[in-house]
């Protein structure tokens, strides 16, 4: 080989060995603008990475649309079994068999329970059921008789007295609705004792109640919550009132003969004018935890002829012009009673505490006072 060729030879090697190294900086070079092949492999795998990632979020979001869209159908699908519920309920109750009414009756109680929405219409539905099928008579109350609701009623009456009372008044303790049972026939009601979880006895649920004009004659109302209750001018000789939340409760005309109401809570009863003859409301409580202001029971001009008050809480109650002839009030607490004007005539006060009573008008001729306390020394002439 001559030396030109040899030379030229040479040349061409270090030209192909400068350009192959070159192409290996560019190929190590990944800057803007100098992408290469490889770079973009790298790109295509991290995007095919990502894949999986992408899919799982766009399967989570379609699972929670799904899943929205099941809750709302499972809602409408409910709220249509409640709807087909509640008619054939509606169509029981019209029916001539008691069988079938005692089954709309509770067909209407297990959709109380399940749709707290619907109770309101349930109740409403309930209340007009005992009012068509057990109203007092037109001409009056009837005759004293032995008398018991009929079967279908009496469970009415037990269905609503189980219902929640939760449900049903606003946050400040008011009534949004309440059952309305004025002027029907209950005589000789007797209660269905239900029992809480705790296996105690549970309170029959008439808060706020319209009891008006009803006849409850030898009703079993003991254990009953008849807060806020209407009994006005209600009949209810002989009931059983025991044990009863008689609180707020109006009871203005009401009869209340032989009535007894042991243990009863009375805390801002008004039971003006309510006859109480020979009632028993030995041990009643009237004060309890409401404010001062609405802590008196009120029982202007009420008559308790030869009631049995031994030992009642009555502190604070409103006795204006009351008759309590012949009246038991040993060992009552009358503090800070208002009696203005009431007849004591030969009642028996012995050992009471009417200590900051209100006596002016009162009539105490007669009247038993030994061991009474707060009762004025020119008071006590009447006494024997």
């Amino acid at each position: 080989m001559t030396e030109p060729s040899a030379a030229a030879q040479l040349r061409r090697i270090a030209r192909r060995r400068a350009a192959r190294d070159h192409r290996r900086q560019r190929s190590r070079s990944l800057g803007p603008g100098r992408d290469t092949g490889v770079s973009r492999l790298t790109w295509v795998a991290l995007a095919a990475s990502m894949l999986p990632g992408l899919a799982a979020l766009v399967a989570l979001l379609f699972t929670w649309m799904s899943v929205g869209q099941t809750n709302k159908d499972l809602q409408i699908s409910e709220q249509g079994q409640i709807t087909t519920r509640f008619n054939a309920a509606i169509t029981n109750l019209g029916s001539a068999s008691l069988d079938v009414r005692l089954g709309g009756i509770y067909a209407l109680q297990r959709i109380m329970q399940d749709s707290s929405r619907d109770q309101r219409t349930a109740v409403s539905v309930l209340s007009a059921f005992v009012r068509q099928h057990a109203p007092v008579p037109v001409s009056g109350f009837k005759p004293a008789e032995e008398y018991r609701p009929p079967t279908d009623v009496a469970a009415v009456v037990s269905v609503l007295g189980n219902r929640s009372a939760d449900r049903e008044v606003t946050q400040d303790g008011k009534p949004l609705y309440r059952a309305d049972l004025s002027s029907v026939d209950l005589r000789g009601l007797e209660r269905e004792v239900g029992l809480t979880e705790g296996g105690m006895p549970r309170r029959s649920n008439f808060r706020f109640a319209n009891f008006t004009g009803a006849d409850l004659r030898h009703a079993g109302l003991e254990n009953f919550d008849l807060f806020g209750a209407s009994l006005d001018d209600a009949n209810m000789p002989d009931v059983n009132l025991q044990d009863t939340d008689l609180r707020q409760a109006f009871l203005g005309g009401a009869i209340l003969t032989n009535a007894r109401l042991g243990a009863a809570v009375m805390t801002g009863a008004d039971l003006g004018g309510a006859n109480l003859h020979n009632a028993h409301l030995s041990r009643a409580e009237e004060t309890n935890e409401t404010s001062e202001a609405d802590s008196s029971a009120n029982l202007t001009r009420a008559s308790l002829i030869g009631a049995n008050v031994r030992t009642a809480d009555l502190r604070g109650v409103v006795l204006i012009d009351a008759d309590l002839t012949d009246a038991d009030l040993t060992g009552a607490d009358l503090t800070g009673a208002d009696l203005r004007g009431a007849d004591l005539t030969h009642a028996d006060l012995s050992n009471a505490d009417l200590t900051g009573a209100k006596l002016s008008g009162a009539k105490l001729e007669g009247a038993i006072l030994e061991g009474a306390r707060g009762v004025p020394a020119r008071s006590r002439g009447g006494s024997p």
